[in-house]
């Protein structure tokens, strides 16, 4: 009995993990923001057909980005609920320091997709795969249309539930 209760608590914790994530994703443009470039990145990728080193790299990258932006709602979230939404230094400092960890991975991310992509042959892959699939074109111009829109409009519904 005292392995299955311990076992149901370990599971339990992935349930809050997933809340956590998804609370994440539903209510941060910044995280919707990610989740669609991360979406592009991957899609490049595969077009690509990057070596296993590379694909750990953007993994690494992705992961690394997507965990401090639920790091950094975190402890926006924990600071907004001490401080009741009155302005102090400290508070602010804290949770622009969390932002700029955030911001600091993002450009190492960015350096790295960049180390990953940006070479005349893997760009000349991504044109020719575009030029003989002329519907994945349009199908990745409808997806970015609708990933601006998505990240655009990810506070407004929880922005009213809060309040």
């Amino acid at each position: 009995m005292h392995i299955r209760t311990n076992l149901k608590k370990f599971f339990k914790g992935f349930t809050y993990a997933g809340k956590g994530l998804l609370y994440c994703v539903r209510t941060q443009r910044n995280m919707r923001f990610h989740v669609g470039f991360a979406v592009l990145v991957l899609m490049l990728a595969l077009i690509c057909e990057v070596s296993t080193i590379e694909s750990c790299l953007l993994f690494i990258s992705i992961g690394g980005v997507f965990a401090l932006e639920c790091i950094n709602t975190a402890i926006e979230s924990a600071v907004d609920l001490i401080t009741d939404g009155r302005k102090h230094r400290l508070a602010g400092i804290a949770k622009d320091c969390a932002a700029g960890a955030v911001l600091v991975f993002c450009i190492f991310t960015v350096c790295t997709g960049a180390a990953v992509f940006f070479s005349r042959e893997r760009i000349n892959v991504i044109l020719g795969y575009f030029k003989d699939k002329p519907y994945s074109a349009v199908l990745t111009g409808i997806f970015i249309v609708l990933w601006i829109i998505w990240v655009l409009t990810a506070d407004a519904k929880e922005n009213k539930k809060d309040k």
